[in-house]
């Protein structure tokens, strides 16, 4: 299925247009004729991305290109924005670099990155002002349009931060910790230790990591476990066992019970599927 530009965009000379999700149920495998910044607000669900999966939750952001095969499965109050945009109608083609942090001319930079929760709120406005400037029919709107889109990309590429838990703004924190997690997930976690090694109790710990993602700590590290291991049943030769101890799992039967649980199939089927879309 490809999204055509005429469906979104007002008018040819539009480069940029805002897209809400509230909530986005699943939606098939597409691509489109424009490029698209996706942002999660809350909520969880899976993403599809040229056949390589991804457990998403708030604070995650992925570039998109037009060539991309992307699609939405078993989603939970999954709330995002999207920022449709066409890089070759907008009047600088560096914002792309500076949003991404890559040198000129790079290619293989990194599209899929966290911010935090006050960040979130940050862009919320920002956000809010391009939407309106998109459905405006004053003449200085698309210019005001491109420029508000310059500022976000700037502050995107602004939010990038490291694993480190030091100095972390209260505000901030759950993103901190969703990054975390996404980096140490086959380690073994201590929710309780990591509670406070962040300054929370661990009931306040899973209250506020409930309110935001819609599942608890413990569900979303086996969800990042298990997308682990659907890329490396397709990327590599590994016995089934050999890819359940790397990716985390203690225990064979339960990461086959778990895969089996969230896919349908059980992981030497899902081996088995083609997949032409892998890179």
């Amino acid at each position: 299925m490809k999204l055509l530009a005429r469906e979104f965009f007002e008018s040819d000379r539009q480069s940029v247009v805002v897209e809400p999700r509230a909530p986005q149920d699943p939606f098939p495998l597409h691509d489109h004729e424009f490029y698209e910044i996706m942002i999660v607000l809350s909520g969880n669900g899976w993403h599809i991305l040229n056949e390589q999966p991804h457990f998403i939750t708030c604070g995650e952001l992925f570039y998109i290109k037009a060539d991309d095969h992307h699609s939405y499965e078993k989603v939970s109050d999954l709330y995002l924005t999207n920022i449709l945009f066409r890089p070759e109608r907008t009047p600088s083609p560096d914002f792309l670099r500076v949003m991404l942090g890559a040198p000129a001319g790079e290619d293989n930079v990194r599209r899929h990155w966290q911010v935090t929760e006050d960040v979130l709120g940050e862009i919320a406005p920002l956000i809010a002002a391009l939407e309106r400037e998109t459905h405006s029919s004053s003449i200085h709107a698309e210019v005001m349009a491109q420029a508000l889109f310059s500022q976000l990309a700037v502050l995107l590429s602004r939010a990038r931060f490291a694993d480190d838990e030091t100095g972390i703004p209260q505000s901030a924190k759950l993103g901190h910790i969703l990054n975390y997690l996404r980096h140490n997930c086959t380690e073994d976690i201590d929710f309780d230790d990591l509670a406070r090694r962040f300054g929370y109790s661990s009931r306040t710990f899973n209250r506020l990591f409930r309110d935001a993602t819609a599942t608890t700590p413990h569900n979303y590290l086996v969800k990042l476990r298990l997308s682990r291991a659907m890329r490396a049943l397709r990327k590599s030769e590994e016995s089934i066992t050999d890819v359940a101890f790397a990716c985390g799992f203690n225990d064979s039967n339960y990461f086959s019970y778990s895969f089996s649980k969230m896919t349908g199939m059980s992981p030497s089927e899902y081996r088995r599927l083609p997949h032409h879309l892998d890179s």
